[in-house]
């Protein structure tokens, strides 16, 4: 009948107060998403990601015939397809 404070123990882990920047390589494009969490295409199209990631710098890295693949970190997301992308002003 111990309290948890009573069988707590403290991390001996170091817990940064700020990340460190992440560097990729130079075979990518690095670009930073929106409030929304989408990265914008060629200043006229976006791509969404997810709000988890607004304000974050993400990498591209292109795979040709227009198919990019999408990273945080060192993190594999996803692929986009600069073809079929939604234009800003369409809803």
């Amino acid at each position: 009948m111990k309290t948890p404070a009573d069988i707590h123990e403290f991390s001996c882990r170091p817990f940064p107060e700020k990340i460190a920047h992440y560097h990729y390589d130079n075979d990518y494009k690095v670009l930073k998403g929106t409030k929304s969490g989408a990265i914008r295409w060629k200043s006229y199209y976006w791509v969404y990601l997810t709000t988890a990631l607004k304000g974050k710098y993400v990498g591209i890295q292109e795979q040709g015939n227009g198919i990019w693949k999408v990273y945080y970190r060192n993190v594999f997301l996803g692929f986009f397809d600069q073809r079929n992308l939604k234009h800003k002003q369409q809803e």
